[in-house]
């Protein structure tokens, strides 16, 4: 994945567009009013990429379910035709095929809920930490 290009409007959203396999993907964050002067542009920046992030990687993964359905249609058509033998080379090179689809797919599914957990996981940390610090200016 590349960077291609961040900024914030003057609303507080903060956009980033990354590029994944030739192509553009946009994530935006937009910070809680209250929290405009309690966090930087920089954390909905950091946000934004996440979310980007995690839009390429669903593609990604999009595209690998199609072939890994190819792949087993096409295995379910040829094992209709009566010369189909499940044991031939042809056949085992078939299955293994699917079966690295599929592992493929596994792992970018796992990827992205980590990301997924990671960004809920941070904006809920920022915004604990964020919260304490604004308490404890304001007490002073």
């Amino acid at each position: 994945m590349k960077f291609v290009d961040g900024y914030t409007l003057k609303d507080g959203t903060s956009i980033v567009i990354i590029e994944h396999k030739g192509e553009l993907f946009t994530g935006n964050a937009k910070l809680h009013p209250e929290d405009k002067d309690k966090m930087s542009e920089f954390t909905g920046c950091r946000y934004a990429e996440i979310r980007a992030t995690i839009k390429a990687l669903k593609h990604e993964r999009n595209v690998l379910k199609a072939e890994a359905e190819d792949c087993r249609r096409m295995i379910k058509a040829c094992s209709q035709d009566k010369r189909w033998d499940p044991k031939s080379p042809t056949a085992k090179v078939a299955y293994r095929q699917l079966n690295i689809r599929i592992k493929k797919v596994n792992k970018l599914t796992e990827e992205i809920n980590q990301l997924m957990f990671r960004l809920e996981k941070s904006i809920w940390s920022d915004s604990v930490v964020s919260n304490a610090l604004h308490n404890r200016k304001q007490k002073q």
